[in-house]
């Protein structure tokens, strides 16, 4: 039989579908919720910051941390890990981490019009016909950030997908004949292969995991135990990335043969392997838009993973929402000075280390931020290898 990949659209059906479908077939129930506890369990990572991996965009810092990628392969290694290989209906958008190529997978979207959806929001939570949208919008965006993350598509095209039913113009009943039948026909014609099929996906899934741990940000597959190790963003050193990449994979237990091949967006960007010992969430804050452009700049040049803001309200909205490693901070600024910046990130999180670098500063001023436990204090213009090496040495304070 089949695996069902479940793809539901928020209050597009009602009623428990899933359990109706795995009654009809027969089938297991595997929610996607199970699958983000035992990632959480097996690598020691937060429930939450799973869960935001999977549906909020990017960090900022992203290109240099490669964390999204990271969390992902978190989970799709528990997904890899826990499907069987078939008889099971997966509900859950992180589904789209199931590889195309297990053919035995049926993949079900279930969706209706927007003025349903509307309407069986705002009976469903009490809500008014407006805020029940403003609802439905914000989770859809959710959705749309995973699938264009991954394949630069909307959540509802329909070429993710084997079937997409409209659930405001077919039935319950219409809908469960329709999976059931296609989910017998798709496990005939793939009965053969489904165990190594699966096979293939929790090798690739481990040999993605060693090569990001490594710093690298690839796209794995895997067939009858040959992988093949695809590069996305350019590189003049193909042939010396390829070793590498080849010596790690073939160090992972059942790996075959490796073959390395750049991908379709070869050109598009320049590929960085990430250096886990380098900074790379280091957050500049001037008002001096042109000098915190400048100097984010020149660290990225040093392979600094940074983003510069240019007030204080900024840099406090930042820190909630993206958490830094190393600030640098300006002092004299408009609105929020720096050093209510520091005593707020003090409070909140000491574990955040600031660097003050500012062109007005006070002897006071240095007592000051000392004592609100700044990491260091610099006047502009400052030597920027010693900012550097402050930089790092803060990166190290953080990180133990």
């Amino acid at each position: 039989m089949a695996i069902i990949a479940l793809f539901k659209g928020a209050y597009s059906l009602s009623g428990d579908f899933e359990g109706k479908l795995a009654e009809r077939g027969g089938y297991a129930y595997l929610a996607e919720g199970t699958i983000i506890e035992r990632a959480s369990r097996q690598f020691n990572v937060p429930l939450a910051k799973l869960t935001r991996a999977l549906y909020h965009k990017p960090s900022v810092f992203n290109n240099f941390t490669h964390e999204k990628q990271r969390l992902l392969t978190y989970i799709q290694i528990a997904l890899s890990e826990s499907l069987p290989d078939d008889m099971v209906i997966y509900e859950g958008f992180s589904a789209h981490l199931i590889p195309f190529n297990i053919y035995h997978v049926l993949r079900v979207c279930t969706i209706s019009d927007i003025q349903s959806r509307r309407l069986e929001a705002a009976k469903a939570e009490s809500l008014s016909e407006k805020d029940a949208l403003l609802k439905i919008q914000t989770l859809d965006n959710e959705l749309n950030t995973l699938t264009q993350f991954l394949s630069r598509k909307a959540p509802w095209d329909s070429s993710l997908y084997d079937i997409l039913i409209p659930t405001d113009k077919v039935s319950t009943e219409q809908a469960l004949s329709l999976i059931m039948e296609n989910a017998e026909k798709i496990a005939i014609d793939n009965a053969s292969g489904q165990s190594s099929a699966m096979a293939d996906f929790r090798l690739a899934s481990k040999v993605k995991l060693r090569l990001i741990e490594e710093g690298h940000d690839v796209t794995v597959t895997s067939k009858d135990g040959a992988l093949t190790i695809v590069v996305n963003k350019y590189t003049m050193r193909l042939k010396k990335l390829e070793a590498e990449l080849i010596g790690i994979a073939v160090a992972v237990e059942g790996v075959g043969a490796v073959a390395v091949a750049p991908g379709p967006d070869f050109n598009d960007e320049i590929y960085r392997k990430y250096d886990f010992e380098l900074p790379s969430k280091v957050l500049v804050v001037d008002d001096e838009k042109d000098f915190a452009l400048t100097l984010s700049n020149r660290l990225q040049l040093r392979d600094i993973g940074t983003a510069a803001v240019f007030s204080g309200e900024d840099a406090l909205s930042f820190i909630d929402e993206e958490m830094p490693e190393v600030l640098v901070l300006d002092l004299k600024m408009d609105g929020i000075s720096g050093l209510d910046v520091l005593r707020v990130i003090k409070q909140k999180n000491p574990r955040v280390e600031v660097i003050i670098l500012t062109g007005h500063g006070t002897e006071q001023d240095r007592e000051m931020a000392t004592a609100l436990g700044a990491f260091a204090y610099f006047e502009k213009p400052v030597d920027i290898n010693k900012l550097l090496s402050t930089i790092k040495d803060a990166h190290k304070k953080a990180r133990r």
